[in-house]
């Protein structure tokens, strides 16, 4: 589950407003949003994500508003919302695509609280909500062991626990109506190391928080390595490159941007690295630099294995010329590098 999701929960129950959580629980053809993604509609009107847009998201939204203010207690109620009926006059919908999306009040603030302490604790855990009425919510730790929510004992054999927690991405287990499961891990915070403070660090620093990264910038430049030049950044920190990466201890849910002023620097920084297991590493510059620094590595004993997990030159090849557009094409990659790794996981 998205972090920004819990947060807008949470931020709206402190501010006593009512919300519905819709949640996309199965797609069928060629829908825009995958399974498991979600969106929270507020009786202010104000929407937190998109489960696709265009009509379909529209009807689901007005089905929302239409039971936050019902005259009655509400209950968490399944849809189906088929894509390529969303108005006669659309000639271009998408033929035979459907979704059933699950519309939850978010009215219990001590479940929620906990949700969110658990994620930024760090904790493996998996919300289970089942798919039959009344859809009741159970969170369970790594262990299996129910945590919080409603009791739903036929979670609780060995074989089902294995199911569940095999599970990396948001998924449907369970195979007949009366037993089906809607499973969805505490995705931990996806973190973005930024290695230097030039031109083109602002400009990704500045789109990946827009991107849900927790943005971290590294720099020895007193006069770069300034907070109000990374507003969005979640710290900056002036230090020399090693003991900085030492200190922030890059891990496997940490995407790294090498993006410093010289070829030493940039050669300090991925040796550094390099002794982290990150899901993703690129480094800015031409490829006779970064040539010159893979060689150079490789004489100080790193292997080629080792050196393949380098995207260089980093960024997709856009034909990017200013900072904007290198901004890009590198968080372009990197959104590559994070839907491959969600879709092997699935």
């Amino acid at each position: 589950m998205d972090e920004t999701i819990i947060q807008a929960i949470v931020k709206a129950q402190d501010s006593q407003v009512k919300a519905i959580l819709a949640t996309i629980i199965r797609t069928e053809g060629s829908t825009p949003r995958d399974l498991g993604t979600q969106m929270l509609v507020m009786n202010t009107s104000q929407i937190i994500g998109t489960i696709g847009g265009g009509a379909a998201e529209k009807l689901i939204t007005n089905k929302a508003l239409a039971l936050l203010t019902a005259d009655r207690e509400v209950s968490a109620e399944l849809h189906h919302q088929a894509i390529n009926q969303e108005t006669q006059a659309d000639s271009f919908s998408v033929c035979g695509a459907a979704m059933d999306v699950l519309l939850e009040p978010v009215q219990d603030k001590s479940f929620w609280q906990f949700v969110q302490n658990l994620q930024k604790s760090g904790s493996d855990a998996v919300l289970v909500t089942s798919l039959v009425p009344p859809y009741a919510r159970s969170i369970l730790d790594s262990d299996g062991n129910f945590l919080l929510g409603q009791p739903q004992k036929e979670l609780y054999s060995a074989e089902r626990r294995q199911e569940i927690f095999s599970v990396k991405a948001a998924k449907v287990i369970g195979n007949s109506d009366e037993n089906r499961w809607f499973v969805e891990p505490l995705l931990k915070t996806e973190r973005l190391l930024i290695l230097g403070a030039g031109h083109v660090a602002r400009e990704v620093a500045f789109y990946a928080k827009a991107l849900d990264f927790q943005v971290t910038v590294i720099d020895d430049r007193a006069t770069f390595a300034l907070p109000e030049f990374f507003t969005g950044a979640h710290s900056v920190i002036c230090s020399d490159f090693a003991p900085g990466i030492k200190g922030y201890e890059p891990s496997h849910d940490t995407y790294v941007v090498i993006a410093t002023r010289s070829h030493p620097t940039d050669a300090e920084c991925l040796k550094e690295i390099l002794n982290f297991r990150t899901k993703y590493v690129g480094m800015l510059g031409s490829t006779k630099k970064i040539s010159a620094i893979v060689n150079y590595l490789k004489e100080k004993g790193y292997t080629s294995q080792s050196l393949a997990r380098l995207k260089a030159p980093i960024g997709l090849d856009i034909q990017a010329q200013t900072p904007s557009e290198i901004a890009i094409s590198i968080l372009a990659e990197i959104i590559s590098v994070k839907r491959s790794y969600r879709s092997r996981d699935a």
